[in-house]
């Protein structure tokens, strides 16, 4: 009895190995076929080869109810870890989130954790990056960096630091 219950659960395990191993988006699944093509050509577009797709969705980020930005956030490795890039495209065209001269999206040694999208009356959306980061006197924080299109591009509105919930 013992002996078939081991051979069916490495039987299983052997079975379920290649779905595991399949890449997908595990934080947005639900993200349609064309998107999600259209996320990775420009993951190696902008990125390089070498560069990771960490998060991609289709939301309103410029006008409310209009879904037409792809917000795009890969990652490339760095030493030490990883730097996080963000990329808007809409009507054909490319928006960076950046936060500095250097282009990416969060300051280095951040860790992407998740995006969110604020709106306000008579305004374009917020599109907030929300990030882990260590200080060293401090510990575990998250980093909040909101951008709002402006008409020509997306700029930098505020970003703050608050203790890491536990």
């Amino acid at each position: 009895m013992y002996r078939t219950m081991i051979l069916t659960l490495a039987g299983l395990m052997v079975i379920s190995a290649p779905v595991a191993a399949t890449a997908q988006l595990p934080s947005n699944p639900k993200i349609s076929p064309p998107d999600l093509q259209a996320a990775q050509a420009e993951t190696r577009e902008s990125g390089g080869a070498n560069a990771e797709l960490i998060y991609a969705n289709r939301l309103d980020a410029v006008q409310k109810g209009a879904f037409d930005s792809l917000v795009v956030i890969y990652a490339k490795a760095v030493k030490g870890g990883k730097d996080y890039f963000a990329v808007v495209q809409r009507e054909g065209k490319k928006y960076p989130l950046a936060l500095d001269k250097g282009g990416q999206a969060l300051k280095s040694g951040d860790k992407f954790l998740r995006m969110g999208l604020k709106h306000e009356d008579g305004k374009s959306p917020i599109v907030r990056l929300i990030a882990a980061t260590t200080d060293p006197k401090q510990g575990e924080k998250q980093r909040y960096v909101d951008f709002r299109f402006n008409g020509n591009e997306f700029v930098v509105e505020s970003q703050s630091l608050t203790q890491a919930a536990k």
